[in-house]
């Protein structure tokens, strides 16, 4: 398609094809680690969130580009999981910006788009680091002004675009010393590549990235179907009149399901699940004279549902993974559980409704993950409720931070407190390699158990091995409590068999042995 004025179903369909092409190699982009661990998950957060971004955009049947592009980030934003998701949210955020109000737009706007795209999503972003999806996609911007500016049309300046976002990924590795060691280009940067890709794959008419789903093509209904088939919970109660109720429940029967009927000392009661409550009303009105009608729309329930709880000072949302985690979480005063982690980052959206439901004007969150935090910090602004995001960056500070929390607190000291617990201990991961590839000079078989300690990669003979050398460079003279959390993949008798050798190993430090049931890890330790 060569068209000079692109619409909302255009950008609509670019969109789709952009999402058809990551479903098809967002497993690739995920394998992009520059450690060696099974926390593959850029692709994976990025597919999701372009995925809440066309979803919201579907629901938006116009023609208008800015409504289009709005949409898309308003479910980016909302659908956006991990780092990696946010700064996706942030690209299209900035491009929606640079695009309110435009029924259509040529590549010249399109272009500026983008750039706005990668301003606002540097903003997002504490210390940006050149080698990353930020300088990709600020070179391809650059590239795309240049072309448009020549009056080339949106499918040539969109191959060019392509062309220099490859080579700019090529590059990252030069650019960023960790990925060069890694023998990998960044991941995000892939996956946005891929996005763009995408776009110009619907221009080109490359059937293989154009998504499943029915492009538009005329101004159809794209209102989704409701949930339940009878949405309305509707019930009656009425003053029988002269005439009995024999037969209103076969009548009744056609218009929905969960029908239930009782009589007693001349009232009648009805009971139904409907998509036509006012159809039972009036049957029901020739029985009688109404008493009491209520009728509640029961998908808005499931969406708007709220604990029945007394207000507290302030709520604590902790994120876990594992079952004995979320106890141990939940018996140290964590009001509500978000379940993610290491590969399973939650997204803005499930956080945000987790805050809404809390029954408090203060929410305190622990991301628990550093690749959550971001995605936290997203939501103090969407929500009237005061919002503080403690930085824990692993399952260890958090249980710290909620160890130190008291209900008598205030919330500004509960805050304080926290930051400082979390910061005062140290913690280790042991986990497994995924592939062979070398970090900071230590080379790592796939399959090799590894421990993570502040940034830094060990290796042991065997998993013990491992777990000793890690303490080794975590354990200090002022040391005093070890704790180990042991994960789904190790057998309890062997987590007690390392306790024991931990016991020997250190004996001046009181080892506690617990079930944390954590995915991804053999071992989460933490030391204080």
């Amino acid at each position: 398609m060569d068209a000079e004025n692109i619409n909302g179903y255009n950008l609509y369909n670019m969109l789709a094809s952009g999402l058809a092409a990551l479903s098809k190699r967002y497993k690739e982009v995920d394998l992009l680690n520059v450690f060696p661990v099974p926390d593959g998950d850029t692709g994976t957060n990025m597919f999701h969130t372009l995925s809440a971004a066309v979803e919201e955009a579907a629901a938006h049947n116009t023609s208008s580009v800015g409504k289009i592009a709005k949409a898309a980030s308003q479910g980016a934003l909302m659908g956006a999981r991990g780092n990696s998701g946010v700064i996706l949210s942030q690209l299209l955020r900035g491009f929606a910006q640079a695009l309110i109000d435009k029924e259509t737009i040529t590549a010249k706007d399109f272009s500026r788009a983008l750039v706005e795209g990668v301003n606002i999503a540097v903003k997002a972003v504490m210390k940006p680091v050149e080698g990353t999806i930020l300088t990709v996609a600020r070179e391809a911007s650059k590239t795309a002004v240049r072309e448009a500016n020549k009056n080339q049309p949106l499918k040539q300046v969109l191959l060019e675009t392509c062309k220099t976002a490859e080579s700019t990924l090529m590059n990252t590795p030069d650019l960023l010393p960790v990925l060069k060691e890694a023998r990998v280009v960044d991941a995000g940067g892939m996956g946005w590549l891929i996005i763009l890709q995408g776009f110009y794959a619907w221009f080109s008419g490359d059937s293989k990235w154009i998504s499943e789903r029915e492009q538009y093509h005329s101004e159809e209904n794209t209102n989704k179907a409701p949930d339940f088939e009878y949405p309305y919970c509707t019930e009656i109660l009425f003053k029988l009149g002269n005439t009995d109720c024999e037969g209103l429940k076969e009548k009744l029967m056609v218009y929905g399901d969960s029908l239930l009927t009782a009589a007693s000392d001349g009232l009648f009661k009805v009971h139904i699940h409907t998509d036509c409550p006012q159809e039972v009303l009036g049957i029901c009105l020739k029985y009688g004279s109404l008493s009491k009608v209520k009728i509640e729309n029961m998908n808005q329930q499931a969406v708007r549902k709220e604990y029945e709880m007394p207000k507290k000072p302030f709520g604590i949302i902790s994120v876990a993974s594992g079952e004995g985690i979320t106890k141990i979480m939940k018996s140290l005063g964590a009001d509500d559980i978000i379940s993610g982690g290491q590969s399973m980052n939650p997204s803005i959206s499930q956080i945000l409704e987790k805050v809404k439901k809390l029954n408090t004007d203060t929410v305190i969150i622990l991301p628990n993950n550093s690749n959550i935090i971001l995605s936290a910090k997203q939501v103090p602004e969407m929500t009237g409720k005061t919002v503080h995001v403690i930085p824990t960056r692993t399952i260890a500070e958090g249980v710290a931070a909620l160890l130190s929390a008291s209900p008598e607190m205030k919330p500004s000291q509960v805050v304080d407190v926290m930051v400082s617990a979390a910061k005062s201990i140290k913690t280790g991961e042991v986990t497994y390699a995924v592939r062979d590839t070398t970090i900071n000079g230590i080379e790592i078989k796939e399959g090799n158990s590894i421990g993570l300690f502040e940034d830094k990669v060990t290796v042991g003979d065997n998993l013990n091995d491992t777990v000793i050398k890690l303490l080794d460079k975590m354990i200090f003279p002022d040391c005093e409590v070890c704790t180990i959390y042991f994960g789904e993949m190790t057998d309890k008798y062997e987590a007690e068999q390392l306790a024991s050798e931990i016991s020997e190993r250190f004996p001046e430090i009181d080892v506690e042995l617990l079930d944390g049931g954590q995915p991804v890890y053999y071992y989460i330790i933490s030391v204080e």
